[in-house]
């Protein structure tokens, strides 16, 4: 159950991330198309919410033999989600009339794994922490591991979404009763690392790097 909760929930994530990047919609009045700066922020707040709905429900409903769970959990998670960068890939090169599969797709999978695995790793790390209650759910350490991921959205956003997602789940685990606060404050906080940084940071140090496919 766990695994094919992941599963779903990482397909839908690849799936929003390669229309965020692709879509265009044009009418005589307006004309709107999706940029790889959108596809980094739909992945930006959809991952972290992920992992803090799952993990909590896996916590909840499996509490004291959760581990295995978990870990299930994030297999599906992380091979789904990693399935948008090669879709991204056929999509950006195919065209309308025809679907071309790139040769180099295998090596685009291989990167979209090495794209998420840091983000639940960093994750796993913070929610053990907060969880165990080896760090205490206070406002000063809850600040530390929310606000953490903005500059690090700057230099490498798997970072950020990693830190704020498992302060996020070891929160909500903790506090179950602030779990729709927390999950506002996770859409408020990544939408600002993935978009607002960035964009300030390159009206200073000149263009922005492209974000990863």
């Amino acid at each position: 159950m766990s695994l094919i909760a992941g599963l779903i929930a990482g397909l839908v994530i690849a799936g929003l991330y390669v229309l965020a990047g692709h879509f265009r919609i044009e009418t005589e009045q307006l004309k709107v198309t999706g940029n790889p700066t959108l596809a980094l922020a739909t992945a930006s707040v959809l991952v972290p919410l992920a992992i803090l709905w799952g993990w909590t429900w896996v916590s909840d409903r499996w509490s004291g033999r959760s581990g295995p769970r978990l870990m299930l959990f994030n297999l599906g998670l992380v091979l789904a989600t990693a399935a948008a960068f090669p879709l991204d890939s056929i999509v950006r090169a195919s065209a309308p009339d025809r679907i071309v599969f790139d040769p180099s797709v295998s090596i685009v999978a291989i990167d979209g794994v090495l794209w998420i695995v840091p983000i639940v790793a960093i994750a796993a790390i913070l929610y053990w922490l907060f969880g165990s209650g080896k760090l205490p759910v206070g406002l000063p350490t809850l600040a530390f591991g929310y606000l953490i991921g903005l500059p690090l959205g700057l230099f490498f956003p798997p970072a950020a979404m990693g830190a704020v997602a498992g302060t996020a789940a070891g929160h909500a685990w903790r506090e179950p009763g602030a779990r729709t606060l927390i999950v506002v404050l996770v859409i408020f906080i990544m939408l600002i690392a993935a978009v607002e940084l960035p964009l300030a940071a390159a009206t200073v140090d000149g263009p922005l790097l492209p974000p990863l496919p």
